[in-house]
């Protein structure tokens, strides 16, 4: 890595001198500018960083100290080393205060501006290793945040890391497109300082942004970035989410959308736009409702958000192919959780949605799914690894239970058995661990008389508050509130 250096001083010899005094490419520098007075230094900081600033005390209009402070004032960052005729004790002083590491008396002592030089060096270099190893922390707990596989303290962590202070709610997005373009859009939200980015797909034409805020927000923050970058690039906007830990849901919907552009291209209009919606337009319609209701497992509830869903669809007269690229979505999500549907009915009911005339004909297939799920039992439709895998979960989810003591009994690698599970499940291992504790949870919330807290217990969960708040999360209700619902009323989907 090459360092920036700037030289300011009013005497042209002096400048000249700089230049010769040390070798600095040798030393890791480059300089890039030199000045003769501190309107000139301030001037080209405007548009331009540098890494080290070593500039003369006594200059014409703006002493050194000041041409400092003011650099610093307008949100400029360097190392700095200041010159001088002679010592000056409150020179001296005020440039401890603003983080100046050296005070030279001219003439300079080529070792002391040499071993100044090094030091510097060094330092820029060990926080570029942390920079490094900081960006590579975020965007490890990003992926593990879009993948539900973030618990609430490391999400303080994350932020406390980031020395970012954001509240919900969050938008994905998902860019698609040039590599060129893709850093462009990149380097406009750090601009933003929009904290959340990964960047690490670029160059495979991806880049995941959590955006700050709710959709319609962002999405009239990204027609301005249409106009600023022009191009072939596309982007899908995920629904709002209203918490933190809704932010996986809404990265499933993007990878479902992303996955359903792969097989039927002839669904997605050529807009850079695509939102994750049952409308064409871009009003709310939250599909999260319907994964939260297909958790929550009650036929009744599952029926009343599909009634919701196909009403608004008729009351809004949507397009008949913005319709089936709904059905294909609230289909995903029911193959996803109901082990009833096989292969085969999936591929069945994925050609009659691509097949179907009308709102009226998908309303009578959903009702067919429904049915379906009741009639027969759940299907074998995993490897047989990841078979045995949940049927290790099956056993063993009321107590601590990794991926690594999975893959321990099944005698594999655990990257391996953690990759293909969720390949087969789109779930990790430990979403799926949680969804089966919940699931048992609900069972014991109906059918007993415990308390809240012994069925956490019951179910392996240690800490009540942390049992209640995954309940809400994956149901949308406390476990109280699913108690008090449907204790008289409940019929399970299967």
């Amino acid at each position: 890595m090459v360092y920036k250096a700037m030289f300011v001083d009013d005497e042209y010899m002096i400048l000249q001198g700089l230049k010769m005094i040390l070798p600095w490419e040798e030393l890791g520098f480059e300089v890039v500018y030199t000045a003769k007075n501190a309107s000139e230094a301030l001037d080209y900081l405007t548009d331009h960083t540098v890494d080290l600033l070593i500039t003369d005390i006594q200059m014409p209009e703006m002493n050194g100290i000041e041409m400092i402070q003011q650099a610093q004032i307008t949100g400029n960052h360097f190392f700095s080393i200041i010159l001088s005729g002679y010592q000056e004790f409150n020179y001296v002083k005020q440039g401890m205060a603003l983080g100046v590491r050296n005070y030279l008396v001219k003439p300079v002592n080529k070792q002391e501006l040499r071993k100044s030089v090094i030091a510097i060096a060094e330092e820029l270099a060990q926080q570029e290793h942390l920079a490094l190893e900081k960006e590579l922390y975020q965007e490890s707990s990003l992926l593990l945040w879009l993948n539900d596989e973030l618990n609430e303290s490391e999400y303080q962590h994350l932020l406390a890391v980031q020395q970012v202070s954001v509240a919900p709610p969050y938008t994905v997005l998902q860019f698609m497109g040039d590599s060129k373009q893709l850093a462009a859009i990149h380097q406009l939200y750090q601009k933003q300082k929009q904290p959340f980015r990964l960047p690490g797909k670029i160059e495979e034409g991806q880049l995941t942004v959590i955006a700050v805020g709710e959709r319609q927000k962002v999405i009239d923050q990204l027609n301005q970035v249409i106009e600023d970058i022009q191009g072939s690039w596309q982007v899908i906007v995920s629904e709002t989410a209203a918490a933190w830990e809704d932010v996986y849901h809404a990265y499933e919907k993007i990878k479902q959308v992303q996955s359903l552009q792969n097989f039927y291209p002839d669904l997605f209009m050529a807009e850079p736009i695509i939102p994750v919606s049952i409308l064409e337009r871009n009003e709310e319609q939250p599909l999260l409702s319907f994964n939260k209701a297909l958790t929550i497992g009650d036929r009744k509830t599952v029926q009343a958000e599909l009634d919701d869903i196909f009403d608004t669809l008729t009351q809004a007269q949507a397009d008949p192919e913005h319709v089936r690229y709904t059905a294909f979505l609230l289909f995903n999500d029911m193959y996803r959780q109901l082990p009833a549907l096989s292969d085969e009915n999936h591929e069945v009911i994925l050609h009659k949605i691509k097949e179907a005339q009308s709102l009226a004909d998908l309303r009578e297939l959903f009702d067919d799914i429904l049915r379906l799920v009741k009639s027969q039992p759940s299907q074998k439709r995993y490897s047989e690894i990841v078979q045995k895998t949940i049927q290790l979960i099956e056993e063993g989810f009321t107590h601590d239970l990794t991926v690594k003591a999975a893959a321990e009994d099944l005698h594999v690698s655990v990257v391996y058995l953690g990759q293909l599970f969720k390949k087969e499940t789109e779930m990790s291992f430990n979403q799926y661990v949680n969804r089966m504790r919940i699931k048992h949870a609900q069972k014991l919330l109906l059918q007993t008389t415990q308390t809240v807290s012994e069925v956490g217990d019951s179910i392996g969960y240690n800490n009540t508050n942390y049992f209640s708040k995954m309940f809400k999360k994956l149901t949308g209700l406390t476990p109280k509130e699913f108690r008090d619902r449907y204790s008289q009323q409940y019929e399970s989907l299967d």
